[in-house]
């Protein structure tokens, strides 16, 4: 999870998940930790459409997820293809083999850049912006 000191504006977990909703230097973070798979996914879509993004850029911190099934991912690219539609921006924030990999066999990239760091989808994505 990242290091930063802000506040979450909204926190929300379930059985073996977490996700915290904060905002840090114009960007919305989702802190996301634990296991995501299909039967978080619903929760998951609720929660991202009850928090939107207060500006058009948001990085998902998923530096503290275990495991990321397809449903949740295609919960991920729906925020992605959203933010894009509007000019906005989304990134993932991980070095986790379990949620790299699926991004990269499905070639998603594009859509969803993965950074190592949250800090380092931030930068990217306000020198995009």
């Amino acid at each position: 999870m990242t290091t930063d000191v802000a506040r979450p504006l909204h926190r929300s977990s379930g059985d073996g998940w977490t996700l915290e909703t904060y905002d840090s230097d114009e960007v919305t973070v989702y802190a996301m930790t634990g296991e995501f798979d299909f039967a978080v996914s619903a929760k998951l879509r609720q929660l991202l459409e009850e928090h939107p993004p207060s500006s058009g850029l948001a990085v998902a911190d998923m530096t503290e997820v275990r495991f990321c099934d397809s449903s949740c991912l295609q919960v991920l690219l729906r925020l992605a293809q959203r933010l894009r539609e509007s000019d906005g921006r989304f990134a993932i924030a991980t070095s986790v083999h379990a949620v790299v990999r699926p991004v990269t066999l499905l070639r998603l990239e594009d859509l969803m850049p993965v950074h190592p760091t949250v800090e380092a989808a931030r930068t990217e994505l306000a020198r995009r912006s």
